[in-house]
């Protein structure tokens, strides 16, 4: 197939806000992370990720490292914690818990959270699916449509037009980029 270019299908406005909303939410966690790390160990540069997967025992690594001068008996991190009364626990039952689910997040952009169609078949499949949408929005002279009409339609159309956010027909990417 010859390639044309690149024309916007559907932007997902509220989907990148959720993500942005999770990225801010997995940052703030790290600086917090980080924060409490150089209250135990201020002078370790700790890179957050390498204690992954097994934060619990990385961090009692970190406390053997920390006394490694002087610990003679040569004491677990777990028993040297206890003596110098370090508590980790609201550190791994909170924070690092709730980091590792967002570990693998990647920062968003609006390019993920937007289709397009590409290739001269997907953009014609996409004026049809937008004549028909720009028609039916001006014969009933409605923008949104309830639940019952978006159904209607959506049935009509074979599924090659789908409900929206807010109540409004948009097309199916799915149908555009012949993916089914």
């Amino acid at each position: 197939m010859e390639t044309a270019t690149k024309v916007e299908i559907h932007y997902d406005a509220y989907r990148y806000e959720m993500s942005i909303k999770q990225w801010n939410k997995k940052t703030e966690l790290l600086k917090s992370i980080d924060h409490e790390l150089k209250k135990h160990f201020p002078a370790m540069k700790i890179k957050i990720d390498s204690l992954f997967p097994y934060p619990e025992v990385e961090l009692y690594k970190l406390v053997e490292k920390k006394y490694a001068q002087n610990n003679p008996m040569g004491l677990s991190g777990i028993k040297l914690a206890e003596l110098h009364e370090i508590d980790f626990r609201y550190l791994l039952n909170n924070q690092m818990f709730e980091y590792h689910k967002m570990i693998d997040l990647k920062k968003p952009t609006k390019a993920d959270h937007t289709f397009y169609a590409e290739t001269k078949d997907e953009i014609h499949k996409l004026e049809k699916c937008q004549a028909f949408i720009d028609s039916i929005k001006e014969l009933s002279g409605k923008q949104t449509f309830n639940m019952s009409e978006q159904h209607q339609i959506r049935h009509l159309t074979k599924g090659s037009i789908e409900a929206g956010r807010n109540s409004t027909i948009i097309p199916n990417v799915t149908y555009i980029k012949d993916a089914v």
